[in-house]
This record gives C-alpha cells, structure tokens and sequence, in this order.
C-alpha cells in the first residue's frame, strides 16, 4: 500500500519573527517577485518591501487586486505571497509554475493555504473552478503573530473552522482505506498531525480567540496559529479531503459570490453536515464550540437559501468522482447527506 507524505520547507512562527530571522530570506536570492494586494501593501507591504530593497533586493511588485498580473522577468529567483488566500494562492502558483523559490508570510490564520502545495481556482465571481497541485509545498514559511494578532478575530475562528475540519475528514480517509489530495495513502505521520491539530483547537481556541479580540499574544494564540497554519496544512493535504471539503466546493461551484462567507465560514457549517452524515458522537460538541467563537452553523447563515431541488443538486456536484466524497470513498449515502444538508439549511 503506498503512502506519501509532504510538508513545506521551512516553517518559522513567533511574535516579530519576520525580523529576527530576516536573513533567511538571503538563501534565496536578490531577485524577487512580491504578490500582494493593496490593503496589505499599504499595512505592511510597502515597509517590507522597502527594507528588503535597502538590503540589495531587486524587486518586482504584482498587486493581485488593482491590475492583471505582469510578465514575470526571467531573472527572479524567488516568488513571495504576502497576504491572505488570494495572494498566497496566486504566489504559490507562478512560483511553482516559474519553477522558482516559493516564500510565504501570511497576514492571518484564516486557512492552512500557507503551508500547503495546492491553490485553489476561483472565477472572477467567485465560482469554485478546480484545486491546482503542484510538485512541492513552499521553501520556506514566515508566521508572524505580532502580524497576525492585529488581523480580525474572525480570520482566526475561520481558520479554527478549517483546522478542525481536518480531523473530522482525514478519519473519514483513514477508516475507509481511501486517498489522500496525493493519490495515495495516507502516512500515520499525517493522522497524528491531523489529530494534534483537533486537540489544539479545542483545547485553546476559546483562549485564543479572545487573546486575539484583545490583540495579545499568548502561549493559547501561538498554538492554535501554528494549529491553524502547520499541523492543518499538512494534516489535509497528508490526510486527506473528504466531504466537508466537497459539500464546499458544490456550494462555491453553484452560488459564487452570493456566499456572503469566507473560506473556513462555510466549513464550519459543511463540517457540521459531514458529523451529521456519519452519525458522529461530537456533533453537538463541535455545534457548541463553533457558536462560541461566532461562526456560521447553519446554510442560512451563509446568506443563501436552499430548496429540496437545490439541496439535491448540491449533493450530486459534491459527488463529483474527482472529489472529496469520492476519494476518501466515504461511505456515506446521497440521501444521508441530503438529510443532514436539510437540518442545517
């Protein structure tokens, strides 16, 4: 039975760590390509920028938000996302497709998109298109809490969301012997990740959100970041998807930006769906828990609406056999999740 595992290069997280370590960024080079988006660059990107061209780096600066992406010139030697999703998927993408050096510096914990291998497509309204997979996880990875406890609290809950999906789909992976985002089985390394990361989460998410809401960084806040980032990277791209992920993927694919929720929001609802699907005992803990940090439980509150025909056709996109569903061979039938769509629409 085959088994892989990936990670990213380097992972380095602690309050102001982007200036402690500063010279890790010299390994790669003096020629550079920032993605970025406006908000960012006027918070920090513009002071990053100016310090690295201080130091001798040559820069190109793309701002995803403001105009097309521009030709990216042959001599660069790294690519750095800077940002939230969008950038960081952006980045990610021209510098494994440009077969260069992949630097990330997240300005939230909003998803585990950091530590990652995979982008994810969305059209310009906002249509789910398809995941990207590329051949290896960024080099190296800049978690700056004195960054991220500045950023909203509910990119931290979005985040926690995500993580806590984690769990709930690699066991789905595990217990039916199915795939993982590689094609293969996953590795006991990527469950005990994907457990770690739960237990994290649970136990400090609370403390941690409140840290957050009064910009303090604390022990609580540094572990669910790193859960939130690291332990959820790895444990879904190792672990596997399964049908929380898919459920996602059929909404965003049919609604677009009619979804008034980010990336981790509808996952808290989707999770719910796929503990509901599998008859699982937590339900009504992980219920509680997202409740208490604020996040969507239910369709509705995602500012859409579902009939029965809609609910149907949801479930047949996220049975699609490139899927979640499908590659974890979840056992779950179409009319159980149809059900359990129906308790949470």
């Amino acid at each position: 039975m085959e088994r892989i595992f990936v990670s990213p290069g380097m992972y380095l997280q602690g309050e102001s760590i982007l200036d402690s370590h500063f010279d890790k960024l010299l390994q790669y080079g003096k020629q550079g390509m920032i993605v970025t988006d406006m908000f960012v660059y006027q918070l920090i990107g513009e002071d990053l920028i100016y310090r690295m061209s201080e130091n001798g780096y040559h820069l190109t600066v793309w701002l995803v938000d403001v105009g097309d992406q521009p030709a990216v010139p042959e001599e660069i030697e790294f690519v750095l996302a800077l940002g939230g999703g969008r950038a960081i998927d952006l980045g990610k993408s021209i510098a494994l497709h440009e077969k260069k050096a992949c630097i990330v510096v997240p300005t939230s914990a909003a998803t585990d998109a950091p530590a990652s291998r995979i982008s994810v497509a969305y059209d310009k309204n906002g249509y789910f298109q398809k995941y990207n997979y590329f051949s290896k996880g960024p080099d190296l990875i800049f978690v700056d809490t004195a960054i991220l406890v500045n950023s909203p609290v509910h990119f931290l809950a979005a985040g926690i969301a995500d993580g806590l999906s984690t769990f709930v789909e690699a066991r789905t992976v595990w217990e039916n012997q199915g795939l993982n985002t590689l094609g293969s089985h996953p590795t006991l390394a990527a469950q005990v990740l994907a457990e770690k990361c739960r237990e994290v989460l649970l136990a400090n998410g609370v403390a941690a959100f409140e840290a957050n809401r009064e910009k303090r960084v604390t022990p609580e806040f540094e572990s669910v970041v790193e859960a939130n980032t690291l332990l959820s990277g790895i444990g879904f791209e190792s672990g596997g998807l399964s049908i929380a992920h898919a459920l996602h993927n059929a909404l965003t694919s049919r609604f677009g930006n009619e979804i008034k929720a980010s990336h981790g929001q509808i996952i808290a609802v989707t999770t719910l769906i796929h503990l509901m699907s599998e008859n699982r005992p937590e339900l009504n803990e992980y219920q509680r828990f997202f409740q208490q940090l604020s996040l969507p439980v239910t369709i509705k509150n995602l500012g859409i609406q579902l009939n029965d025909a809609e609910i149907e056709h949801i479930v047949e996109l996220a049975f699609d056999k490139n899927d979640g569903i499908a590659r974890s061979k979840a056992t779950v039938t179409k009319s159980q999740l149809i059900e359990a769509i129906k308790a949470y629409r």
